[in-house]
């Protein structure tokens, strides 16, 4: 197959699986699971590297094809966070913050910020708020500082943190690292598909950052993959955590645990007692109950008390 030909095949299937999705869309749930469950056996017989290389070609003819316009909106080759429509992704994200409390004057907390995903649709909104980005990928934080120079309440900080998967060369082990804000400082902070890639120590520390920093009565919105009798029992699980890690977690990717990490929901719920947040929501995704209404990954709700 001659490179022309590979970047044609490769523009195909990802147009293919991309109207795919948009169609199953009309059915909801069966079309993540879809969706998910076809990644899955993509990721089962080809290749990592080839992965990566054939979806860069792909993505990059698209962007050829149809280049990306929008304000603050990475071209497809660029973007190495996540999966799904940028813009649609963060706009869905942005609705559950405001469903779940968040104000226009709230000094609000990003997590794993990756490339503003979710700051884009914020700007308008926090008028008289605050945002803090940060991550732990430069390459993301600087992408920020470019495209947000203009917006003046919004502000990026890199974490020079290790993570064997995302930043090899991070100076800081998660486990030690202490966020740069002040006590009681932030009214909000989310953090989407960050524990998921992250250890039980790691996990723990952030925890206890996140308490520190949020303001009493602040809330915590964090998305998980949380192991309890159900998502432990579910037949076609959108993700295999077929590995077991440690007492409290497991993995998809045995060499490679921080692929993708599924926390014991009471080990979980130990961490937010003794991080003095109370937890009052927990909306399980569809990752294991495909008939959930929420998204993929489970998200927990929690207000601090202390």
């Amino acid at each position: 197959m001659t490179f022309v030909s590979l970047v044609f095949f490769m523009s195909g299937v990802l147009a293919m699986r991309r109207d795919m999705v948009t169609y199953f869309s009309m059915v909801k749930v069966q079309a993540h699971g879809y969706a998910e469950h076809m990644k899955a056996f993509l990721k089962k017989i080809v290749p990592l590297p080839m992965r990566v290389q054939l979806k860069k070609l792909g993505y990059a003819w698209l962007d050829f094809r149809d280049p990306i316009t929008a304000p603050r909106v990475p071209s497809r080759v660029e973007t190495f966070i996540g999966g799904g429509d940028f813009v649609q992704v963060g706009d869905d994200f942005f609705q559950n913050l405001k469903r779940h409390g968040l104000k226009s004057t709230d000094q609000v907390l990003d997590v794993g910020c990756g490339q503003g995903r979710m700051a884009r649709p914020l700007i308008d909104y926090l008028s008289q708020g605050h945002y803090t980005g940060m991550d732990i990928a430069a390459e993301g934080i600087t992408w920020c500082k470019a495209q947000y120079d203009d917006v003046p309440n919004f502000e990026f900080i890199h974490m020079d943190v290790f993570n064997s998967r995302y930043n090899q060369s991070g100076a800081q082990q998660a486990a030690d690292y202490k966020f740069p804000l002040q006590d009681n400082s932030q009214d909000l902070t989310f953090l989407t598909s960050v524990f998921t890639h992250m250890l039980a120590a790691d996990v723990e520390n952030y925890l206890m950052e996140i308490a520190r920093t949020l303001k009493p009565d602040g809330t915590a919105l964090i998305t998980w993959y949380l192991l309890d009798e159900v998502s432990r029992t579910t037949k076609k699980p959108a993700l295999d955590f077929r590995y077991k890690f440690d007492e409290v977690s497991r993995t998809t990717v045995k060499s490679t645990p921080e692929a993708a990490i599924a926390f014991d929901l009471d080990f979980v719920k130990s961490l937010y007692a003794k991080a003095g947040l109370s937890i009052e929501i927990i909306e399980h995704g569809y990752w294991a109950r495909p008939d959930a209404p929420y998204m993929l990954q489970d998200m927990i709700v929690a207000r601090k008390t202390i």
